[in-house]
């Protein structure tokens, strides 16, 4: 097994290796790739989703799916990724993913890592946008880093209630869905988060969820956010990663955020399985 940088933001490949039958040696050199390039990409793997399953909860307890109706049979915690249909129905979740967001910034414990394992890709479009938040906070004008020291981030998890974003119009139970989502808690964390494990800091606010800024008037609070969104997906911090079938990729999502970059239409198919590993209140 061999584990090969891919870009100059963040990102490497891990070559040589069968994610059905990894040593711990092997195992334990993947977590700390995994920390040290943030997101990885392990190439032309058969994971059927017991499989999936089986990787993901190495790496910890997994979280359950929000988007229920739209797992795996028989398999709660993997969460169907698609714009394919069957009986004229959606066999997946259409919007996954749109907009600049870290997965499950919205919850009471965000998540540490997404598993993404592609099943199908589309013949045109698909790609997946990553941004390094290491990288972002720390070449922030020394002013606003001390303009957002000790701020907090508003999250919300429904899109009804974000400015910035709109509800996909190919999901057809998208509003309803997301209107009973307005009644669930907003979340409040750190703007700069320290990882865990690396020590390192990272900025901690998204498009997608972060929707305000605890104790701020709105005004204000935009003009920060609107700041540091633009600052934060500088082409410098971003790598860009172009899907092959049976594609297996992993990202840290207490120091990284992501968006699908669309440019597909059905009858051109994508399909990827979703694994959540769960993570710890950010500091």
């Amino acid at each position: 097994m061999d584990i090969r940088p891919l870009g100059a933001a963040m990102g490497a490949e891990v070559v040589g290796a069968d994610l059905n039958a990894l040593s711990d040696a092997d195992f334990s050199h993947i977590r700390d790739a995994f920390l040290k390039y943030q997101v990885l990409v392990v190439r032309d793997q058969t994971l059927p989703p017991a499989a999936q399953l089986a990787f993901s909860r190495r790496f910890g307890a997994l979280e359950d799916q929000l988007n229920a109706h739209y797992t795996v049979p028989d398999f709660p915690e993997v969460l169907v990724l698609s714009n394919d249909l069957k009986d004229g129905k959606p066999i997946g979740l259409i919007d996954g993913g749109d907009f600049w967001h870290s997965d499950s910034s919205h919850r009471d414990f965000p998540s540490m890592a997404t598993i993404l394992y592609a099943i199908k890709n589309p013949d045109h479009g698909g790609d997946t946008e990553f941004a390094n938040m290491y990288a972002a906070y720390e070449t922030l004008p020394n002013d606003m880093k001390r303009r957002i020291t000790g701020l907090k981030g508003i999250h919300a998890v429904s899109k009804l209630k974000n400015k910035r974003v709109t509800v996909s119009p190919r999901r057809p139970d998208g509003k309803d869905f997301y209107e009973k989502q307005k009644v669930l808690p907003d979340q409040v964390w750190p703007m700069v988060r320290t990882h865990p494990v690396t020590g390192k800091k990272a900025l901690y606010v998204s498009p997608r969820f972060t929707i305000g800024i605890e104790g701020l008037p709105e005004a204000e609070a935009d003009e920060i956010l609107d700041a540091l969104f633009a600052h934060q997906v500088r082409p410098e911090f971003v790598y860009r990663h172009k899907w092959a079938d049976r594609d297996l990729v992993m990202w840290d999502n207490r120091s990284v955020i992501h968006q699908a970059t669309g440019g597909f239409t059905y009858p051109d198919v994508r399909t990827m399985h979703r694994t959540v590993v769960a993570g710890d209140r950010p500091f």
